[in-house]
C-alpha cells in the first residue's frame, strides 16, 4: 500500500491531477483490493431508489426502497454471509398505504439493536415531492414489522426528510430529521427524537433551526449515551457537529468540521460520512465531507479524538468532483472511505484505506470503470471485511444495486 504523509505539505494540494494518473494504478491494483463486484439482485426490485446498511452481530441489514412490481415499496432484507447471498425482502408498507418516495440522498434509514429493527421513511405527501416521515419496527429480527408514531409532531406542513438514525448500546434510538414549521422557504430545521422500542417517541427538539434544505445528515451513538450528529448549515454551508442529549437534555454546538467558511447561495445536495472508534478508553471521531468553497474545493477527511471539540488539519481526499462519501471502520485502525467522482466519460467510485486509524491514507483506487454512472457510495464493516455498494445507471434506464467485496 502507497502511504500519503499527512504532515507532508505536497499532499495538501489539490489531487485532480493525482486522481487523473491513477488509470494505471486503479485498473492494476482494484482486482486486489476488490476480490469480487458483482449486482445485489433482489427479488422483484425493478429499481432501487434508496439503500441504508448497518452491520449488527455479523449480519448486514439492508433497508431498500424502489420499484417494485406497479408501485415504489421499502423492504428489509439481511445477509449472514458477507453479502454473497440475501434473505427475500420483507415489505413494510401496505399496498393501501402512501407509497414511499425516498431517493438517494435523501435515503430511507435503518438501526438495529439485537433482534429489534426500526425502520424510518418519507412516504408520499399531498403536494409533489413531500411527504411525512413513517416509522416501523420489528421485534423479531425483521420477519413482522408494526407502524410507530411519527415523531415529528407539531409540522403543520407534514413534510419531513433526511432522516438519520442510530441506537446507542443501551438500546434507545435516536431520529434526526429536517422540516420547514418555521416556513421559512429557503432552510429547513434540524429536529431530534429519541424512542426505547422505536414505536413511541419523546417530545421533538429543534437542534438548528435553518439548516441547508437538501443535504443528508448523519448521526452516531458516543459511548457516554450521547450521540454525535453531522450535518450542513445553512449560512455558511459548512459541515457542522453537534453532541447531545447531555445531562439535563441541553446539546453542545462543537462548530464547523473540515473546512470552514464555504458562503453560497443554493443547495449542494452533498452530506458526509461519519465514523467512531474507540480503544483504551479513547473515542475518536472519523468525518469526511466535501465543500465547494472556491479557495479549497475537495474532498476532505477529519478526526478528532476529544469528541469534537477540537480536529486535526482536514486531509484532501480528492478534488472538487469527489463528492459523495462514506466511512467505515473495521477497528480503532483500520478505516475505509468510498466516494464518487464526476467525470468526463460519467461517475467512477473510488476507496481510500488507512490502517493507523486516520493518520495516513492510500492513493485513491477505482472499484468501478470511469463511465459507470455509479452514485451514493455507502460502506460497512463486517466480520469478513469492507463491504462496498452503490447505485448504478441502467442501460435501459433505472439504477441497480451493485457491491464490491473488498479483501481484508
Amino acid at each position: 500500500m502507497l502511504i500519503i504523509d499527512r504532515s507532508n505539505p505536497a499532499f495538501r494540494t489539490p489531487l485532480s491531477v493525482g486522481i487523473v494518473l491513477l488509470g494505471c494504478l486503479a485498473a492494476a491494483s482494484a482486482e486486489a483490493i476488490a476480490e469480487r463486484q458483482l449486482l445485489v439482485a433482489v427479488a422483484g426490485l425493478a429499481e432501487t431508489r434508496s439503500l441504508d446498511l448497518v452491520v449488527e452481530q455479523g449480519t448486514i441489514h439492508g433497508l431498500l426502497a424502489g420499484r417494485f412490481g406497479e408501485r415504489d415499496r421499502v423492504a428489509y432484507l439481511g445477509s449472514a454471509d458477507g453479502g454473497k447471498t440475501w434473505s427475500e425482502p420483507r415489505f413494510l408498507d401496505g399496498s393501501g398505504e402512501a407509497p414511499v418516495i425516498s431517493r438517494r440522498g435523501n435515503d430511507a434509514r435503518l438501526a438495529v439493536y439485537g433482534r429489534r429493527i426500526v425502520a424510518v421513511w418519507q412516504a408520499r405527501g399531498e403536494l409533489p415531492g413531500t411527504g411525512p416521515l413513517i416509522v416501523a419496527a420489528s421485534e423479531d429480527g425483521g420477519r413482522t414489522w408494526r407502524r410507530g408514531q411519527n415523531p415529528a409532531a407539531g409540522d403543520p406542513l407534514n413534510n419531513q426528510s433526511y432522516p438519520a438514525l442510530t441506537v446507542g448500546g443501551d438500546g434507545r434510538f435516536h431520529l434526526v430529521w429536517l422540516d420547514d414549521r418555521e416556513e421559512n422557504g429557503n432552510t429547513q430545521g434540524l429536529r431530534y427524537a429519541a424512542s426505547r422500542d422505536g414505536l413511541n417517541w419523546s417530545s421533538r427538539t429543534t437542534l438548528d433551526p435553518a439548516v441547508c434544505t437538501c443535504c443528508w445528515t448523519r448521526i452516531g451513538a458516543l459511548p457516554d449515551r450521547s450521540v454525535a450528529v453531522l450535518y450542513r448549515d445553512a449560512d455558511p454551508h459548512d459541515m457542522r457537529l453537534l453532541r447531545g442529549p447531555l445531562n439535563g437534555g441541553g446539546w453542545l454546538d462543537l462548530g464547523p468540521v473540515g473546512i470552514a467558511g464555504w458562503n453560497f447561495t443554493g443547495c449542494p445536495h452533498c452530506g458526509g460520512g461519519l465514523a467512531i472508534t474507540g480503544t483504551g478508553g479513547q473515542t475518536v471521531l472519523h468525518s469526511v465531507a466535501w465543500t465547494g468553497k472556491e479557495e479549497s474545493p475537495g474532498l476532505f477527511y477529519s478526526r478528532s479524538s476529544d469528541l469534537g471539540k477540537h480536529w486535526e488539519p482536514p486531509f484532501l481526499l480528492g478534488d472538487g468532483q469527489s463528492r459523495e462519501s462514506d466511512i467505515a471502520a473495521l477497528s480503532a485502525s483500520d478505516l475505509a472511505i468510498v466516494f464518487s467522482r464526476a467525470g468526463a466519460e460519467g461517475a467512477a467510485v473510488y476507496l481510500v484505506r488507512s490502517r493507523d486509524g486516520g493518520r495516513h491514507w492510500s492513493v485513491p483506487v477505482a472499484l468501478t470503470p470511469p463511465d459507470a454512472n455509479a452514485d451514493h457510495p455507502r460502506i460497512v464493516a463486517t466480520p469478513w471485511g469492507f463491504r462496498a455498494f452503490w447505485t448504478m445507471a441502467r442501460p435501459g434506464g433505472g439504477k441497480a444495486l451493485a457491491m464490491a467485496i473488498l479483501s481484508l
